[in-house]
């Protein structure tokens, strides 16, 4: 995607591997120049906690995000095959764009960190009513 939108470095893929075991790892990593969270990581409660976090229904998924951490799509995976010319990237909802546009990063960034933070007190809440 970076060189078809003749941008460098502007997209990243971060691997995170759900395999059965650290062989399984190695051998799919070998044939992929990704950053990859390593496999005990990845295998393990991070691993796990990354899944819940992103809705991870099966394997391979692909959510992308924003610079900032926002979920861009869930759904990327389904959005490849449909534009593999990259027209639409990042598939980004188009009142999404606009907010993208208009709002600094600095700005978007520390909105993020509040909402965050207020989604993290009340589902905290809502694990003491359970």
């Amino acid at each position: 995607m970076n060189k078809k939108r003749g941008k460098q470095d502007q997209f990243e893929i971060i691997w995170v591997s759900r395999c059965r075991d650290v062989k399984s790892f190695g051998e799919y990593f070998t044939h992929m120049n990704w950053l990859a969270l390593p496999p005990e990581e990845a295998l393990g409660q991070r691993g796990q906690m990354l899944g819940e976090l992103f809705k991870t229904k099966g394997i391979p998924h692909l959510v992308l995000l924003d610079e900032v951490g926002n979920v861009i799509t869930y759904d990327a995976r389904s959005k490849l095959p449909t534009d593999r010319s990259g027209i639409g990237f990042p598939w980004r909802n188009p009142l999404a764009t606009l907010y993208v546009t208009l709002v600094p990063k600095s700005l978007r960034f520390m909105v993020k960190s509040q909402v965050d933070g207020i989604k993290g007190k009340v589902l905290g809440l809502l694990k003491k009513k359970k």
